[in-house]
């Protein structure tokens, strides 16, 4: 029963793990056009 837990987990842990770089990359770009905006 445990055995089957174990795996159950990780499967959602890899998706994260893909979208979390992708969601920084996301917000590092809205804040620099927010910078340069300011910035001109």
């Amino acid at each position: 029963m445990e055995q089957d837990n174990t795996p159950t987990p990780v499967a959602p842990t890899a998706d994260a793990a893909v979208e979390s770089p992708v969601t920084e990359e996301l917000l590092v770009e809205e804040i620099s056009i927010d910078g340069m905006c300011g910035v001109y």
